[in-house]
């Protein structure tokens, strides 16, 4: 996309880290802004600074694993600002737990369902209006490094990750040969520093009550906390994002530190080398 002025972005997971920057990014690109999130309090927050900011900018309270809401907020947003030119698939939590362990499924279903099939749905549910428009537009799905290396003890995280991957890379080459003006990116950054290792605040009591309750996960949680809180700043993934965007960049990795392990990866698959450590994501 080389025109940002008066053009309209869809943001999920809005209220705060990445999908926050995002919407502030577009925004002063000089997009009209649709948030999107699940808590209520901090996307009332993200839509006053953004409207303080001066940014066009609405807000809607949804859940991406109900894909009835996910319809709402494209009816809202078309209904506020036309056509949608830009959709960020963005809401997403962090979770884990052994494969071996029986207890955790309810939660690898949440996780799951909101890194994945809410992707899913927002591209359904947008894509066929953007491409019946017509005028340049772009989706960017966040994944991960986890979509592109499995680290253990994310199973449910790294499942929704390669997911996304598999779809964005899909889309792309389908946009392609539909030869539409919707172009494509997938991000996938390592650790950036916002609250996605407290995902479980968000998290729905049903949910919540089937989790075992184990010594180790305390000690676990605070090392997850660490290495999310010395991550890179949300603002340099929203340029990245941005720069993806205006350049038709479909590949979107913020850590060049991260690049060696997808290499390594790729070098154990052609040579048949089992998975190993060395091989996760950094």
């Amino acid at each position: 996309m080389d025109d940002f002025s008066g053009k309209t972005a869809v943001i999920t997971g809005a209220a705060s880290g990445i999908g926050l920057e995002l919407a502030k990014q577009f925004g002063a690109a000089g997009m009209n802004l649709m948030l999107a999130d699940v808590e209520r309090p901090a996307l009332d927050r993200a839509e006053a600074e953004l409207r303080e900011a001066g940014y066009p900018v609405s807000a809607r309270e949804i859940d991406v694993r109900d894909h009835d809401q996910i319809i709402d907020l494209d009816h809202a947003a078309r209904d506020r600002f036309g056509n949608v030119h830009v959709l960020c698939n963005n809401a997403g939590v962090g979770a884990g737990g052994p494969v071996a362990d029986p207890d955790n499924l309810e939660a690898w279903r949440w996780t799951i369902d909101i890194n994945l099939w809410g992707v899913i749905y927002g591209c359904k549910v947008f894509l066929p209006g953007m491409i019946e428009h017509g005028e340049q537009c772009h989706i960017v799905n966040t994944a991960s490094m986890a979509g592109l290396g499995s680290a253990p003890m994310m199973g449910p995280y790294n499942i929704s990750k390669y997911g996304v991957v598999a779809l964005s890379e899909t889309l792309s080459k389908e946009m392609q040969i539909m030869q539409t003006a919707v172009g494509v990116s997938v991000l996938c950054p390592a650790f950036v520093a916002t609250g996605i290792a407290n995902s479980d605040r968000n998290m729905p009591d049903d949910v919540r009550a089937t989790l075992p309750k184990r010594a180790a996960s305390s000690g676990m949680q605070a090392q997850i906390e660490a290495m999310v809180a010395g991550g890179i700043n949300t603002e340099v993934v929203g340029q990245h994002v941005l720069d993806a965007v205006r350049n038709d960049r479909f590949w979107i990795l913020t850590h060049d530190e991260s690049k060696a392990s997808v290499t390594a990866r790729a070098n154990d698959i052609v040579n048949s080398v089992n998975p190993s450590m060395r091989a996760g994501f950094a």
